[in-house]
């Protein structure tokens, strides 16, 4: 239980890359109470969080009540919803990737939507950080839509609108492209034994770049004890908001090898690969529009009022990052 001199940061998906960033983080304050709320208490990675002092219940956000037990007396809520945990089986199943989307995007909304609602009844709340993406759809003027972004934005929308005294207190942080993302490293051509590129966007493509591992917690620490609620945040690592040719720059620097770079369109490289558009299109979209269009008064790192120290791009791939992406 928490001791009354503590406050309580309740995290759903504690066991992910995310919400264990945000555990890590906070169970290092001696002011916070860490609350992780899984599926199942009983398992590995639930119970190695509990060996580091957090408090481990049941939820699950198809199920509102657990929700509204889990959140009792809490302090700050770090909301994140999973798109994937349903559409990948769900393409693995056979359904095609239209239907898949289209499941995923109703199971991730409605998760979404309970927390809130869940969240909206507890009345010591201070903060919810809700992790999301932009309006893709809105942003293209219907361009682009994948329902991976359109999901996010969609509880976005359904905080602000139908829940105002939870906007109130909420704040929303946006983290840049994972370190670790396919779209970031250099493929081996098999024939050639050469690397490179082939992506549905342009060299002069910007967009930013986070380890969430590293990151999450720290930003999300901030918006917590030093922003205003209402913040909007683009969480991307120190000097990793870059133009795709500076990317295959810093490959090259760091690996010592003459790295490719071949825009294709995302429907050629669905193609060739077998990638879903789901993926690829949120790239051809960047190609086009700002990571964050359509968010309307959001600051970026440089502008949070205490400083969040973390390594570049360039700096991980350096100290360790490269062996983690098989180069």
């Amino acid at each position: 239980m928490a001791s009354p001199s503590k406050r309580i940061i309740a995290v759903i998906g504690a066991t992910g890359t995310q919400g264990g960033s945000v555990t890590w983080t906070f169970l290092s304050l001696p002011n916070w109470h860490v609350r992780c709320l899984t599926r199942n208490p009983a398992s590995e990675a639930a119970q190695a969080l509990a060996s580091l002092g957090a408090e481990v219940v049941q939820a699950d956000l198809g199920d509102l009540s657990s929700l509204s037990r889990a959140f009792s007396n809490a302090n700050a809520i770090f909301l994140n919803t999973d798109f994937w945990t349903v559409f990948r089986p769900t393409m693995a199943s056979g359904k095609n990737e239209v239907e898949s989307g289209k499941l995923a995007y109703e199971a991730e909304v409605t998760n979404g939507k309970n927390a809130a609602i869940a969240a909206a009844g507890v009345s010591t709340l201070e903060r919810l950080v809700y992790s999301a993406l932009g309006p893709m759809e809105k942003a293209s003027n219907g361009k682009f839509k994948t329902y991976h972004w359109a999901g996010k934005s969609s509880i976005v929308e359904y905080i602000e609108n139908e829940q105002p005294e939870l906007a109130k207190k909420s704040s929303i942080i946006y983290l840049g492209a994972y370190n670790t993302n396919p779209f970031v490293a250099p493929k081996r051509n098999p024939q050639t034994g050469e690397y490179g590129f082939v992506l549905p966007f342009s060299k002069e493509t910007r967009f930013p770049i986070v380890d969430p591992i590293e990151a999450t917690g720290p930003f999300v620490r901030a918006l917590v004890e030093d922003e205003a609620p209402g913040t909007k945040l683009l969480a991307y690592n120190e000097s990793s908001y870059l133009d795709f040719g500076s990317v295959v720059d810093i490959w090259t620097g760091v690996t010592g090898k003459n790295i490719s770079f071949v825009q294709t369109t995302a429907e050629a490289l669905h193609a060739m690969t077998g990638i879903p558009l789901e993926i690829l299109l949120g790239g051809a979209y960047l190609g086009e529009f700002d990571y964050c269009a359509g968010v309307e008064g959001i600051i970026e790192p440089h502008q949070l009022k205490n400083k969040v120290q973390t390594k570049s791009f360039e700096q991980w791939l350096k100290e360790g990052g490269l062996k983690n992406m098989n180069i």
